[in-house]
């Protein structure tokens, strides 16, 4: 295999950042016939940016760069704040109440299975969308991420809102990750992984499951026994009673919803609400008008299920529509369209049994009245949003890959610098507002179990599916230079934690808030000096 060693940094031959060393005419051909430089995104952008805006006219070259730049800031802002806004306030959160009642599940299990997967849906959907194949970005990504997150991240929660930590619980998370984590870099060490071994990765989360529920079990034992029980269900029915408050002053405040079949649908699938736009200033009309869109096509296709809002979110004549569109819609997201049932093409009959069910539904409900079946809907809306985060996640994979190649940045940099810290950023807004808004201690432990869970099944169901489909069920994956730094600042966090936090008596100061900033400043300076110089970046500078 061909390498070449350019900036400190070798690079080879099936590295899509190669393409600065081949010949200036045969670039767009180099790249259309490289795998690397393919993706699973809706568009190829790395052969649109060195086919369309070709690198022999610089001038042409730069443009087609910052147009590339100026989508993947516009995706950020999708993730950003379509990602938190909706799908975690309008569409997760109050589906994931539905489908927990509706399955009878708890709080405690709910949050750590189902509410867990929906918070970490954009990692593992960036995970799979890469593909073992991708394995050096995706590899570096996860670990990058979880360094990112229980340093800056949780510094952060520390230093806006101190607060005592259960122990026992961050124990148990803490020891769990620095386990998960050793056992990680024992696998991928000989960068081979065996189907057992990327099993091994789920069942390790599994069992971290069952440690919290048995934890749970215990703890509401000990807690009857010592007749606490009693205090608690009073405390939780003062936490229902303002609930229940809050949820009336939201009904009292949708009153102004028109009536009527075809108001009632144009009304909900206005993309920007009037009291955002009359309360916000230029800058966020701005971002409401650049979004909307985006946000019309979301509140178009994704069932809503809503306990707080009028009539449980219930509109008759835009439910049925998403009855008859959403299944098929899905299966361009999923890229099954063109499969066969037998000798019949599968996006006919989708299109057929869905608009036979929502023209059934159609005619047997009412507009005013929420039909008994209207849950199903939270399960369906759920499934459909997952499915948008996965399409924009690899959309923002598919830019962020392209942006790197045209600066000649490698697999392992984009992993661990770019992937990383933006698939991190829902989480740092989601934590430090959760922490802000009183509950720090929810936030904090989200620190260590969502990357936990993220690395886990990333890494476990990315490389399973690899190595089953292998004769001999094992896969190899890459792995770069900066893989051991990784593990070494993750473990220096976790191991940071414990110490800090069993000196003070579980106490979260500030302190330790500056203490994981100095670990992941500090990370990331290293990166810097092991990575590829600002100047020497873009290998087309001296062209």
């Amino acid at each position: 295999m061909d390498i070449y060693r350019y900036a400190r940094y070798d690079y080879t031959f099936d590295d899509c950042s190669y393409v600065w060393q081949i010949p200036t005419a045969d670039r767009c051909k180099w790249v259309k016939s490289t795998a690397d430089c393919s993706t699973d995104s809706i568009f190829q952008y790395t052969e649109i940016l060195f086919c369309t805006f070709h690198t022999s006219n610089m001038a042409l070259f730069s443009f087609g760069l910052i147009l590339m730049i100026l989508w993947l800031l516009y995706l950020f802002l999708i993730l950003g704040t379509t990602a938190d806004n909706f799908f975690r306030c309008r569409c997760f959160c109050p589906s994931l109440a539905v489908i927990a009642n509706v399955m009878r599940l708890s709080e405690n299990i709910a949050g750590v299975t189902i509410l867990a997967f929906g918070n970490g849906a954009p990692d593992i959907f960036t995970s799979i969308v890469s593909g073992s194949e991708e394995g050096i970005i995706m590899f570096t990504e996860l670990i990058g991420a979880g360094v990112f997150v229980t340093t800056i991240i949780a510094g952060s929660i520390a230093v806006a809102k101190p607060f005592r930590a259960n122990l026992k619980f961050l124990m148990r998370d803490a020891c769990f990750y620095i386990l998960s984590v050793c056992w990680i870099s024992y696998v991928v060490r000989d960068q081979t992984i065996h189907l057992w071994e990327a099993c091994s990765f789920v069942l390790c989360y599994a069992l971290f499951i069952a440690v919290v529920v048995i934890m749970q079990t215990y703890d509401n034992r000990e807690a009857s026994l010592k007749n606490i029980a009693i205090a608690t269900e009073l405390k939780r029915a003062n936490v229902r009673n303002n609930l229940e408050s809050t949820e009336e002053v939201k009904k009292t405040e949708d009153t102004d919803r028109p009536k009527g079949l075809y108001r009632e649908f144009l009304y909900d699938v206005n993309p920007i609400d009037e009291e955002d736009w009359t309360s916000a200033n230029w800058i966020f009309k701005f971002i409401l008008i650049i979004r909307a869109p985006v946000m019309f096509l979301l509140q178009l296709f994704i069932p809503l299920v809503n306990p707080t809002a009028a009539k449980n979110g219930w509109s008759k004549l835009l439910n049925c529509f998403q009855l008859c569109v959403t299944p098929t819609l899905a299966l361009f997201l999923l890229n099954v369209w063109h499969r066969h049932i037998g000798p019949v093409p599968i996006l006919p009959i989708f299109l057929v049994l869905g608009t036979a069910i929502g023209v059934t539904v159609f005619l047997i409900t009412h507009v005013d009245r929420v039909p008994k079946y209207h849950n199903v809907f939270a399960f369906a809306g759920f499934l459909a949003a997952m499915l948008t985060v996965y399409l924009i996640a690899g959309e923002v994979m598919a830019v962020l890959q392209c942006v790197g190649y045209a600066f000649s940045i490698s697999d392992a940099m984009l992993g661990i610098t770019f992937l990383a810290w933006g698939n991190s950023v829902g989480d740092m807004i989601s934590n430090i507002a959760i922490a802000r808004q009183g509950f720090p201690r929810m936030g904090y432990a989200a620190c260590f179990g969502g990357p936990m869970f993220n690395t886990l099944l990333g890494l476990g169901l990315t490389y399973g599916i690899a190595a089953g489909q292998q004769p001999d069920k094992r896969t190899n994956m890459r792995i770069s230079d900066m893989a051991p730094g990784c593990f070494a600042f993750l473990l220096c966090s976790l191991l940071a934690t414990i110490i800090y936090l069993n000196t003070t008596g579980a106490v979260v100061r500030k302190s330790y808030g500056y203490l994981l900033y100095s670990v992941g400043v500090e990370r990331a300076i290293l990166d810097q000096e092991r990575g590829i110089p600002w100047e020497n970046n873009v290998a087309w500078f001296s062209e």
